[in-house]
């Protein structure tokens, strides 16, 4: 991993020094499974390929596209011309990336009616993050795309 350091001051004018994890590629999957998983295979085709490329990938799901992050999920998902979305997510997860779920989101399963909620557990893969968490990882020379 390659992080980048920076130096702050908090707000008793103190240095702070912390390091973020440098990201090449920020991908953000805000599309549940209203288009029958078109967007989310794409996501993580297109996340999968910047990896094989050696690129850091971050996936950030968030809005509808919670859903992706629940085990089972992508269950029986498959567009035409591709393979199974299942495939596609455990080969980000294989080659590296990461994956963020917006915590609120995740805390009412945006994509989830209520009745739905038992039956879907996070991946252990997916770490719950906030907005804070997805900004630090953008800079001037990430690239961010959004499905």
């Amino acid at each position: 991993m390659v992080y980048e350091q920076y130096n702050l001051e908090n707000k008793d004018d103190e240095k702070e020094e912390i390091l973020i994890e440098k990201t090449d590629v920020v991908v953000v999957l805000t599309t549940g499974k209203t288009d029958r998983g078109v967007r989310a295979t794409l996501a993580f085709g297109w996340a999968c390929t910047a990896l094989a490329l050696g690129k850091n990938v971050s996936m950030y799901l968030t809005m509808d596209g919670t859903i992706w992050a629940m085990k089972n999920s992508a269950k029986n998902v498959k567009v035409e011309g591709f393979e199974p979305l299942q495939e596609y997510i455990d080969q980000f997860i294989d080659l590296g990336g990461k994956m963020h779920v917006c915590a609120p989101c995740s805390e009412y399963y945006c994509s989830l009616t209520r009745e739905d909620k038992s039956d879907y557990q996070l991946m252990p893969h997916a770490k719950l993050s906030g907005l804070s968490t997805v900004v630090s990882m953008v800079t001037s020379q990430t690239s961010v795309i959004a499905f």
